[in-house]
Protein backbone atom coordinates (compact mmCIF):
# COMPACT_ATOMS: atom_id res chain seq x y z
CA UNK A 1 0.00 0.00 0.00
CA UNK A 2 1.42 3.28 -0.86
CA UNK A 3 0.63 6.33 1.57
CA UNK A 4 -0.20 9.82 0.39
CA UNK A 5 1.45 12.64 2.24
CA UNK A 6 -0.88 13.39 5.49
CA UNK A 7 -1.42 9.47 6.10
CA UNK A 8 1.42 7.89 8.69
CA UNK A 9 2.65 5.07 8.07
CA UNK A 10 1.22 2.20 10.92
CA UNK A 11 4.01 0.01 12.68
CA UNK A 12 3.36 -2.89 10.91
CA UNK A 13 4.11 -1.42 7.40
CA UNK A 14 7.92 0.16 8.42
CA UNK A 15 9.68 -2.40 6.68
CA UNK A 16 12.77 -0.55 5.76
CA UNK A 17 15.71 -1.76 7.70
CA UNK A 18 19.12 0.14 8.64
CA UNK A 19 20.50 -1.77 5.43
CA UNK A 20 17.14 -0.16 3.31
CA UNK A 21 17.58 2.91 4.31
CA UNK A 22 21.73 2.77 3.41
CA UNK A 23 20.91 1.24 -0.02
CA UNK A 24 18.14 3.81 -0.54
CA UNK A 25 20.29 6.83 0.22
CA UNK A 26 23.70 4.67 -1.32
CA UNK A 27 22.23 4.13 -4.98
CA UNK A 28 19.84 7.84 -4.39
CA UNK A 29 23.12 9.61 -4.49
CA UNK A 30 25.20 7.52 -7.00
CA UNK A 31 24.25 9.86 -10.12
CA UNK A 32 26.46 12.13 -12.57
CA UNK A 33 25.35 15.55 -10.78
CA UNK A 34 28.14 13.83 -7.85
CA UNK A 35 30.53 13.85 -10.89
CA UNK A 36 29.65 17.26 -12.09
CA UNK A 37 29.80 18.53 -8.27
CA UNK A 38 32.95 17.10 -7.38
CA UNK A 39 34.20 18.60 -10.72
CA UNK A 40 33.08 21.90 -9.42
CA UNK A 41 35.01 21.57 -6.24
CA UNK A 42 38.20 20.82 -7.62
CA UNK A 43 37.77 24.17 -9.43
CA UNK A 44 38.81 25.91 -6.18
CA UNK A 45 42.28 24.51 -4.73
CA UNK A 46 42.45 21.45 -6.93
CA UNK A 47 42.16 17.99 -4.95
CA UNK A 48 43.35 19.04 -2.13
CA UNK A 49 40.41 21.47 -1.57
CA UNK A 50 38.30 19.32 -3.01
CA UNK A 51 39.09 16.81 -0.22
CA UNK A 52 38.24 19.50 2.57
CA UNK A 53 34.70 19.45 1.11
CA UNK A 54 34.35 16.06 0.65
CA UNK A 55 35.23 14.59 3.87
CA UNK A 56 34.60 17.50 6.59
CA UNK A 57 31.70 19.92 4.90
CA UNK A 58 29.79 17.27 3.00
CA UNK A 59 29.48 15.16 6.16
CA UNK A 60 29.08 18.53 8.67
CA UNK A 61 26.23 19.36 6.30
CA UNK A 62 24.57 16.24 6.27
CA UNK A 63 24.11 15.92 10.04
CA UNK A 64 21.27 18.82 10.27
CA UNK A 65 19.68 16.72 7.19
CA UNK A 66 19.77 13.14 9.20
CA UNK A 67 17.86 14.42 11.81
CA UNK A 68 14.97 15.27 9.04
CA UNK A 69 15.06 11.66 9.36
CA UNK A 70 14.53 11.11 12.72
CA UNK A 71 11.28 13.20 12.98
CA UNK A 72 9.94 10.98 9.74
CA UNK A 73 10.55 7.65 11.74
CA UNK A 74 8.99 8.72 14.93
CA UNK A 75 5.99 9.80 13.56
CA UNK A 76 5.56 7.77 10.56
CA UNK A 77 4.93 10.89 8.62
CA UNK A 78 6.57 12.18 4.76
CA UNK A 79 8.50 14.94 4.94
CA UNK A 80 5.37 17.22 3.68
CA UNK A 81 3.86 16.15 6.93
CA UNK A 82 6.87 16.96 9.29
CA UNK A 83 6.67 20.64 8.27
CA UNK A 84 2.72 20.39 9.45
CA UNK A 85 3.39 21.18 12.94
CA UNK A 86 5.85 24.21 12.20
CA UNK A 87 3.71 25.62 8.91
CA UNK A 88 0.11 24.19 10.40
CA UNK A 89 -2.19 22.20 8.35
CA UNK A 90 -2.94 24.73 5.72
CA UNK A 91 0.20 26.80 5.67
CA UNK A 92 2.42 23.31 4.78
CA UNK A 93 1.30 24.30 1.30
CA UNK A 94 3.78 26.98 1.28
CA UNK A 95 6.76 24.00 1.91
CA UNK A 96 4.87 21.61 -0.75
CA UNK A 97 4.83 24.04 -3.50
CA UNK A 98 8.57 24.71 -2.76
CA UNK A 99 9.37 21.07 -2.57
CA UNK A 100 7.88 20.02 -6.08
CA UNK A 101 10.03 22.88 -7.04
CA UNK A 102 12.78 20.72 -5.82
CA UNK A 103 11.61 17.22 -6.59
CA UNK A 104 10.91 18.24 -10.32
CA UNK A 105 13.66 20.39 -10.46
CA UNK A 106 16.16 17.76 -9.23
CA UNK A 107 14.67 15.34 -11.60
CA UNK A 108 14.91 17.19 -14.91
CA UNK A 109 18.85 18.60 -13.92
CA UNK A 110 19.60 14.71 -13.04
CA UNK A 111 17.77 13.75 -16.46
CA UNK A 112 20.18 16.20 -18.79
CA UNK A 113 23.14 15.47 -16.50
CA UNK A 114 22.42 11.91 -17.77
CA UNK A 115 21.72 12.87 -20.92
CA UNK A 116 24.83 14.40 -21.18
CA UNK A 117 26.90 11.59 -19.93
CA UNK A 118 25.06 9.15 -22.03
CA UNK A 119 25.84 11.16 -25.47
CA UNK A 120 29.68 11.37 -24.37
CA UNK A 121 29.76 7.50 -24.03
CA UNK A 122 27.70 6.67 -27.33
CA UNK A 123 29.58 9.26 -29.35
CA UNK A 124 33.06 6.99 -28.37
CA UNK A 125 30.84 3.77 -28.54
CA UNK A 126 28.90 4.33 -31.73
CA UNK A 127 30.14 7.73 -33.07
CA UNK A 128 26.94 10.00 -32.17
CA UNK A 129 27.30 13.78 -31.38
CA UNK A 130 27.62 14.03 -28.45
CA UNK A 131 26.18 17.53 -26.41
CA UNK A 132 28.95 19.62 -27.01
CA UNK A 133 29.13 18.60 -30.99
CA UNK A 134 26.57 20.16 -33.43
CA UNK A 135 23.80 18.20 -34.25
CA UNK A 136 22.94 16.97 -31.03
CA UNK A 137 19.13 17.66 -30.73
CA UNK A 138 17.89 14.99 -31.61
CA UNK A 139 20.37 12.35 -29.90
CA UNK A 140 20.16 14.37 -26.80
CA UNK A 141 16.12 14.72 -26.69
CA UNK A 142 16.28 10.93 -27.42
CA UNK A 143 18.15 9.68 -24.08
CA UNK A 144 16.09 12.42 -22.20
CA UNK A 145 13.52 10.39 -23.24
CA UNK A 146 14.85 7.07 -22.36
CA UNK A 147 15.91 8.27 -19.43
CA UNK A 148 12.36 9.57 -18.45
CA UNK A 149 10.87 6.50 -19.43
CA UNK A 150 12.73 4.20 -17.23
CA UNK A 151 12.26 6.27 -14.33
CA UNK A 152 8.45 6.86 -14.32
CA UNK A 153 7.77 3.26 -15.04
CA UNK A 154 9.71 2.93 -11.58
CA UNK A 155 8.69 5.43 -9.86
CA UNK A 156 4.72 4.62 -10.47
CA UNK A 157 5.25 1.17 -8.88
CA UNK A 158 5.82 2.29 -5.75
CA UNK A 159 7.99 2.37 -2.59
CA UNK A 160 8.37 -1.16 -2.34
CA UNK A 161 9.44 -1.86 -6.07
CA UNK A 162 11.81 1.12 -5.89
CA UNK A 163 13.30 -0.46 -2.65
CA UNK A 164 14.14 -3.55 -4.49
CA UNK A 165 15.32 -1.20 -7.42
CA UNK A 166 17.90 0.97 -5.16
CA UNK A 167 19.25 -2.70 -3.70
CA UNK A 168 19.50 -4.07 -7.63
CA UNK A 169 21.87 -0.78 -8.41
CA UNK A 170 23.33 -0.65 -5.29
CA UNK A 171 25.23 -3.94 -5.85
CA UNK A 172 25.74 -3.06 -9.31
CA UNK A 173 27.26 -0.03 -8.60
CA UNK A 174 29.57 -1.79 -5.82
CA UNK A 175 30.71 -4.88 -8.16
CA UNK A 176 31.18 -3.02 -11.80
CA UNK A 177 31.31 0.54 -10.09
CA UNK A 178 34.42 -0.15 -8.25
CA UNK A 179 36.05 -1.65 -11.33
CA UNK A 180 34.95 0.94 -13.34
CA UNK A 181 36.98 3.30 -10.51
CA UNK A 182 39.67 1.21 -10.67
CA UNK A 183 40.24 1.12 -14.58
CA UNK A 184 39.82 4.82 -14.40
CA UNK A 185 42.73 5.42 -11.48
CA UNK A 186 44.61 3.17 -13.10
CA UNK A 187 44.32 5.13 -16.29
CA UNK A 188 45.52 8.85 -14.93
CA UNK A 189 47.78 7.74 -12.49
CA UNK A 190 46.25 9.56 -9.32
CA UNK A 191 49.73 10.81 -7.84
CA UNK A 192 50.37 12.86 -10.87
CA UNK A 193 47.28 14.75 -10.03
CA UNK A 194 47.23 15.97 -6.29
CA UNK A 195 49.73 18.85 -7.19
CA UNK A 196 47.45 20.41 -9.82
CA UNK A 197 46.05 23.96 -8.62
CA UNK A 198 43.77 26.30 -11.13
CA UNK A 199 46.03 29.08 -12.52
CA UNK A 200 43.57 31.57 -11.61
CA UNK A 201 40.95 32.31 -9.71
CA UNK A 202 37.71 30.61 -12.09
CA UNK A 203 34.67 32.13 -12.83
CA UNK A 204 31.21 30.73 -14.06
CA UNK A 205 28.13 33.10 -15.51
CA UNK A 206 24.70 33.48 -13.62
CA UNK A 207 22.99 35.61 -15.84
CA UNK A 208 24.81 39.02 -16.04
CA UNK A 209 26.55 38.28 -12.59
CA UNK A 210 29.93 36.41 -12.44
CA UNK A 211 30.79 33.85 -9.90
CA UNK A 212 34.09 33.30 -8.48
CA UNK A 213 34.49 29.88 -7.75
CA UNK A 214 35.61 30.37 -3.82
CA UNK A 215 35.20 28.14 -1.16
CA UNK A 216 32.47 30.11 0.33
CA UNK A 217 30.00 29.46 -2.44
CA UNK A 218 30.69 25.74 -2.84
CA UNK A 219 30.30 25.45 0.99
CA UNK A 220 26.57 27.40 -0.32
CA UNK A 221 26.07 24.95 -2.97
CA UNK A 222 27.56 21.76 -1.46
CA UNK A 223 24.49 22.42 1.42
CA UNK A 224 21.91 23.39 -1.04
CA UNK A 225 23.30 20.14 -3.08
CA UNK A 226 22.77 18.28 0.11
CA UNK A 227 19.33 19.83 1.94
CA UNK A 228 17.24 19.55 -1.41
CA UNK A 229 17.49 15.62 -0.81
CA UNK A 230 13.84 16.48 0.04
CA UNK A 231 12.75 13.15 -0.22
CA UNK A 232 14.54 11.33 3.27
CA UNK A 233 11.01 11.77 5.58
CA UNK A 234 9.44 9.66 2.21
CA UNK A 235 11.25 6.80 3.09
CA UNK A 236 12.41 7.47 6.34
CA UNK A 237 8.78 7.06 7.89
CA UNK A 238 9.04 3.21 6.18
CA UNK A 239 11.83 3.13 8.81
CA UNK A 240 11.62 -0.28 11.35
CA UNK A 241 13.10 2.61 14.34
CA UNK A 242 14.65 5.54 14.59
CA UNK A 243 18.20 4.35 14.02
CA UNK A 244 17.60 3.30 11.01
CA UNK A 245 15.87 6.36 9.77
CA UNK A 246 18.31 8.47 10.79
CA UNK A 247 21.93 7.06 10.35
CA UNK A 248 20.86 4.63 7.54
CA UNK A 249 20.22 8.19 5.12
CA UNK A 250 23.28 9.79 6.42
CA UNK A 251 25.87 6.78 6.03
CA UNK A 252 24.36 5.70 2.68
CA UNK A 253 24.26 9.59 1.50
CA UNK A 254 27.71 10.12 2.69
CA UNK A 255 29.76 6.79 1.66
CA UNK A 256 28.17 7.34 -1.81
CA UNK A 257 29.05 10.82 -2.30
CA UNK A 258 32.87 10.60 -1.03
CA UNK A 259 32.82 8.27 -3.83
CA UNK A 260 31.42 9.75 -6.26
CA UNK A 261 32.55 13.63 -5.99
CA UNK A 262 36.03 12.31 -5.60
CA UNK A 263 35.85 10.68 -8.88
CA UNK A 264 33.99 13.73 -10.54
CA UNK A 265 37.59 15.78 -9.05
CA UNK A 266 39.96 13.49 -10.09
CA UNK A 267 38.49 13.33 -13.57
CA UNK A 268 38.69 17.18 -14.32
CA UNK A 269 42.20 17.85 -12.81
CA UNK A 270 42.84 14.73 -15.40
CA UNK A 271 41.31 16.64 -18.19
CA UNK A 272 42.73 20.05 -17.15
CA UNK A 273 46.20 18.60 -16.72
CA UNK A 274 46.20 16.55 -19.80
CA UNK A 275 44.36 19.33 -22.44
CA UNK A 276 45.17 22.38 -20.52
CA UNK A 277 41.60 23.61 -20.09
CA UNK A 278 38.96 23.13 -16.64
CA UNK A 279 35.74 22.14 -18.28
CA UNK A 280 33.32 20.44 -15.46
CA UNK A 281 30.94 18.85 -18.08
CA UNK A 282 33.91 16.41 -19.24
CA UNK A 283 34.31 15.20 -15.84
CA UNK A 284 32.94 11.90 -17.03
CA UNK A 285 35.09 8.85 -15.50
CA UNK A 286 32.81 6.57 -18.12
CA UNK A 287 34.55 7.99 -21.36
CA UNK A 288 37.42 5.81 -19.99
CA UNK A 289 35.21 2.85 -19.54
CA UNK A 290 34.29 3.37 -23.23
CA UNK A 291 37.65 3.23 -24.65
CA UNK A 292 38.03 -0.33 -23.15
CA UNK A 293 35.34 -1.45 -25.33
CA UNK A 294 32.65 -1.48 -22.46
CA UNK A 295 30.57 0.91 -23.40
CA UNK A 296 27.79 -1.16 -22.08
CA UNK A 297 28.77 -0.69 -18.95
CA UNK A 298 29.14 2.77 -19.15
CA UNK A 299 25.87 3.18 -20.17
CA UNK A 300 24.09 1.06 -17.55
CA UNK A 301 25.81 2.43 -14.55
CA UNK A 302 24.82 5.87 -15.72
CA UNK A 303 21.30 5.13 -16.76
CA UNK A 304 21.14 3.32 -13.76
CA UNK A 305 22.62 5.93 -11.40
CA UNK A 306 19.53 8.41 -12.93
CA UNK A 307 16.97 6.40 -12.94
CA UNK A 308 17.38 5.62 -8.89
CA UNK A 309 17.44 9.07 -8.33
CA UNK A 310 14.68 10.24 -10.07
CA UNK A 311 12.42 7.45 -9.41
CA UNK A 312 12.46 8.65 -6.35
CA UNK A 313 12.44 12.11 -6.49
CA UNK A 314 9.10 11.84 -8.44
CA UNK A 315 7.48 9.83 -5.88
CA UNK A 316 8.36 12.61 -3.74
CA UNK A 317 6.76 14.92 -5.93
CA UNK A 318 3.87 13.28 -6.48
CA UNK A 319 3.63 13.36 -2.47
CA UNK A 320 3.95 17.07 -2.33
CA UNK A 321 0.97 17.27 -4.83
CA UNK A 322 -1.55 15.34 -2.69
CA UNK A 323 -0.82 18.04 -0.16
CA UNK A 324 -1.24 20.26 -2.02
CA UNK A 325 -4.54 18.52 -3.21
CA UNK A 326 -5.61 17.68 0.14
CA UNK A 327 -9.15 18.56 -0.48
CA UNK A 328 -9.37 16.63 -4.21
CA UNK A 329 -10.22 13.66 -4.79
CA UNK A 330 -7.20 12.96 -7.15
CA UNK A 331 -5.83 9.32 -6.01
CA UNK A 332 -1.89 9.39 -5.13
CA UNK A 333 -1.48 6.83 -8.19
CA UNK A 334 -2.51 9.57 -10.39
CA UNK A 335 -0.28 11.96 -8.90
CA UNK A 336 2.52 9.36 -9.52
CA UNK A 337 2.24 8.99 -13.46
CA UNK A 338 1.14 13.28 -13.79
CA UNK A 339 4.52 13.83 -12.00
CA UNK A 340 6.48 11.32 -14.25
CA UNK A 341 4.89 13.24 -16.95
CA UNK A 342 5.66 16.75 -15.80
CA UNK A 343 9.29 15.47 -15.71
CA UNK A 344 9.55 14.97 -19.52
CA UNK A 345 9.00 18.49 -21.03
CA UNK A 346 10.82 20.51 -18.52
CA UNK A 347 13.77 18.29 -18.86
CA UNK A 348 14.16 19.31 -22.51
CA UNK A 349 14.38 23.69 -21.59
CA UNK A 350 18.10 23.21 -20.54
CA UNK A 351 18.94 22.32 -24.17
CA UNK A 352 18.49 25.75 -24.92
CA UNK A 353 20.44 27.10 -21.81
CA UNK A 354 23.81 29.00 -23.27
CA UNK A 355 26.11 27.76 -20.23
CA UNK A 356 24.96 25.07 -17.95
CA UNK A 357 27.58 25.61 -15.15
CA UNK A 358 25.87 28.91 -14.95
CA UNK A 359 22.41 26.90 -15.21
CA UNK A 360 23.50 24.11 -12.70
CA UNK A 361 24.86 27.42 -10.07
CA UNK A 362 21.70 29.23 -10.30
CA UNK A 363 19.46 26.32 -10.13
CA UNK A 364 21.18 25.03 -6.60
CA UNK A 365 21.48 28.77 -5.65
CA UNK A 366 17.80 28.99 -6.35
CA UNK A 367 16.74 25.68 -4.13
CA UNK A 368 19.51 27.00 -1.44
CA UNK A 369 17.21 29.71 -1.08
CA UNK A 370 14.51 27.73 -0.45
CA UNK A 371 16.08 24.43 1.74
CA UNK A 372 18.29 26.11 3.94
CA UNK A 373 14.90 28.87 5.53
CA UNK A 374 12.82 25.92 5.25
CA UNK A 375 14.85 22.99 7.01
CA UNK A 376 16.35 24.96 9.68
CA UNK A 377 12.64 26.38 10.94
CA UNK A 378 11.39 22.45 10.75
CA UNK A 379 14.61 21.23 12.83
CA UNK A 380 14.15 24.61 15.55
CA UNK A 381 10.39 23.68 15.70
CA UNK A 382 11.21 20.29 16.65
CA UNK A 383 14.09 20.35 18.60
CA UNK A 384 13.64 23.63 20.36
CA UNK A 385 10.12 24.83 20.35
CA UNK A 386 7.91 21.63 20.60
CA UNK A 387 11.27 19.39 22.52
CA UNK A 388 11.25 16.46 20.04
CA UNK A 389 7.40 16.06 20.97
CA UNK A 390 4.90 16.38 17.70
CA UNK A 391 1.52 14.25 17.79
CA UNK A 392 -0.42 12.65 15.34
CA UNK A 393 -2.35 15.90 15.27
CA UNK A 394 -0.04 16.80 12.14
CA UNK A 395 -2.27 14.12 9.85
CA UNK A 396 -5.33 15.90 10.86
CA UNK A 397 -7.27 17.57 7.55
CA UNK A 398 -8.94 20.19 9.97
CA UNK A 399 -9.00 21.32 13.54
CA UNK A 400 -6.20 19.81 15.81
CA UNK A 401 -3.18 21.06 17.93
CA UNK A 402 -1.66 22.37 14.83
CA UNK A 403 -4.27 24.06 13.12
CA UNK A 404 -2.84 27.68 14.52
CA UNK A 405 -4.79 30.14 12.74
CA UNK A 406 -7.39 28.80 10.38
CA UNK A 407 -4.42 26.02 9.61
CA UNK A 408 -1.50 28.41 9.14
CA UNK A 409 1.00 29.17 11.28
CA UNK A 410 1.73 32.75 10.12
CA UNK A 411 5.24 32.86 12.07
CA UNK A 412 6.58 29.95 10.37
CA UNK A 413 5.73 31.18 6.79
CA UNK A 414 6.59 35.17 7.56
CA UNK A 415 9.90 33.34 8.47
CA UNK A 416 10.37 31.04 5.41
CA UNK A 417 9.62 33.64 3.15
CA UNK A 418 12.22 35.97 5.09
CA UNK A 419 14.69 33.70 5.15
CA UNK A 420 14.49 32.88 0.85
CA UNK A 421 15.10 37.39 0.87
CA UNK A 422 18.12 36.66 3.11
CA UNK A 423 19.32 33.82 1.43
CA UNK A 424 18.89 35.70 -2.33
CA UNK A 425 20.55 38.67 -0.62
CA UNK A 426 23.50 37.70 0.23
CA UNK A 427 23.94 35.51 -2.80
CA UNK A 428 22.90 38.30 -5.31
CA UNK A 429 23.53 41.54 -3.33
CA UNK A 430 26.10 41.50 -0.87
CA UNK A 431 28.29 39.49 -3.45
CA UNK A 432 31.29 40.24 -1.94
CA UNK A 433 30.42 38.85 1.91
CA UNK A 434 28.56 35.90 0.39
CA UNK A 435 32.35 34.89 -1.45
CA UNK A 436 33.90 35.02 2.22
CA UNK A 437 31.09 33.89 4.87
CA UNK A 438 28.37 32.14 2.23
CA UNK A 439 24.91 32.87 2.24
CA UNK A 440 23.83 29.88 4.55
CA UNK A 441 25.62 30.42 7.69
CA UNK A 442 23.74 34.28 7.78
CA UNK A 443 20.41 32.88 6.87
CA UNK A 444 20.44 30.01 9.09
CA UNK A 445 21.07 31.80 12.11
CA UNK A 446 19.09 34.79 11.28
CA UNK A 447 16.14 32.52 10.29
CA UNK A 448 16.52 30.95 13.73
CA UNK A 449 16.24 34.09 15.70
CA UNK A 450 12.88 35.10 13.77
CA UNK A 451 11.48 32.02 14.16
CA UNK A 452 12.26 31.43 17.47
CA UNK A 453 11.31 35.58 18.82
CA UNK A 454 8.06 35.34 16.66
CA UNK A 455 7.08 31.47 18.04
CA UNK A 456 8.40 30.80 21.26
CA UNK A 457 5.61 32.69 23.40
CA UNK A 458 3.08 31.21 20.93
CA UNK A 459 3.22 27.00 21.76
CA UNK A 460 0.32 24.97 21.80
CA UNK A 461 -0.36 23.37 24.77
CA UNK A 462 -0.77 19.62 24.90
Amino acid sequence: MEYSAFEKVPQKDRSYSFKDQFVVWFSSCSLPAAWYYGALMAGWQGIGGALILIFIVNTLSLLPWAYLGEIAAKSGASSMAIVRPAFGIKGSVVPSIFYLVMGIGWAVVNVFLGAIALSFIFKLWLGWPSYLDANNLIYMTGYIFMVCLLQGYFAVSGHQILKKLQWIATVFFILLGMYQTYVVFSHWGVGALLSWRPDKILTAAVGPFNYRITFALLVDLLIAYNWTWEFIGDFSRFAKDKKAGTWGPFWGANIAQYWWFLVGALAVVYLSVTTGQYSPLLADPSSTTVSLGLGWLAAIIVLLATITTNAANIYASALGFSNILIEKKASFDSLLKFSAWLVVPLSLIPLFSASFVGFYIFFLDFVGAIVVPLWTITLVDYFIIHKRNYTDDMFEKKKGRYWYQNGWNREAVASLLAGTIIYWLFAYVFINIRESVTATIPTIILVTIIYFKLKHNNVPKI
